[in-house]
């Protein structure tokens, strides 16, 4: 088993000027932020995002400051500079990082593709040398017959999960004999493209989190409810720890849907983390 990967306490200075956040002792599995809008949620994400992945730019603009503790080390902004102690390049090149956009918005004014449309392509094929897709996770299984068989049954019960899912609709899903991803709906076959927003939605999320493997990782989601139907979001927290309960999940929501099934106790105010 590795070493487990989380963050433990977050201190954010100078967001939107004379606000300061204090967040400390976070749960090592699930953590779920509500408040009102403007108390800023979204721009913690970006806030603690930037600084995993050593990127400034966010930080500069809002002139924040911020301090991220996690099991790996600690990481700062201090305004000028990002330090990370130890200096091992970054959360996001240690492999145990994830920030999951849900949001279905255009890709440009040029084109007719959405984000979410990419990303969840992104994730099932091999586009990108950066992006570990499900394709690299099905090749893997030639290289190293040792695991194939038990890997296969990690798809095949991967894939049980998603049919439970989409029962009600009708869609199957299966690989087909060109190795791509896609769904059966009676004789008729369904590209992942004409899925709707809610279902690329809850695909993504699933197929992120069985690629980590049951690794140790940490996973941002900005209210992933966001196209979702009211059943998915009663099961969503569920589903995605029980594909990987070694990932810490911090996440935004405005839905109670989201935490009805057991988990009120991971609840966290953000306006009992600010100080004026």
């Amino acid at each position: 088993m590795e070493e487990p990967v989380y963050i433990t306490d977050i201190k954010i200075t100078s967001m939107w000027g004379d606000t300061t956040l204090t967040w400390n002792n976070l749960d090592p599995k699930i953590n779920i932020i509500v408040g009102q809008n403007g108390f800023g949620k979204t721009t913690m994400l970006n806030l603690i995002k930037s600084v995993l992945v050593k990127d400034d730019k966010f930080c500069k603009m809002l002139k924040s400051k911020v301090n991220i503790k996690t099991t790996l080390g600690e990481m700062t902004f201090d305004g000028k500079q990002m330090i990370h102690k130890p200096n091992y390049g970054g959360f996001a090149s240690a492999d145990c990082f994830h920030y999951v956009n849900t949001f279905d918005v255009p890709a440009s004014k040029k084109s007719s593709l959405s984000q979410l449309g990419i990303s969840l392509d992104s994730v099932l094929y091999q586009r990108t040398p950066t992006v570990y897709s499900f394709s690299d996770y099905r090749l893997s299984m030639l290289k190293d017959l040792k695991t194939a068989m038990q890997k296969q049954e990690r798809i095949e019960k991967f894939f049980e999960m998603i049919n439970m899912l989409f029962e009600s609709t009708g869609k199957h899903i299966e690989i087909d004999d060109k190795n791509r991803v896609i769904f059966r709906k009676g004789d008729l076959t369904i590209e992942m493209s004409r899925l709707s927003a809610g279902e690329k939605q809850i695909l993504l999320l699933l197929f992120t989190l069985f690629l980590m493997e049951d690794k140790p990782n940490v996973l941002l989601l900005d209210e992933p409810e966001i196209s979702l139907h009211v059943e998915w979001q009663d099961r969503l927290i569920t589903m995605m720890h029980e594909l990987n309960e070694n990932c810490q999940i911090i996440m935004t929501t405005h839905s109670p849907n989201i935490f009805a099934d057991g988990w009120e106790d991971k609840l966290v105010f953000i306006n009992d983390l600010i100080e004026r």
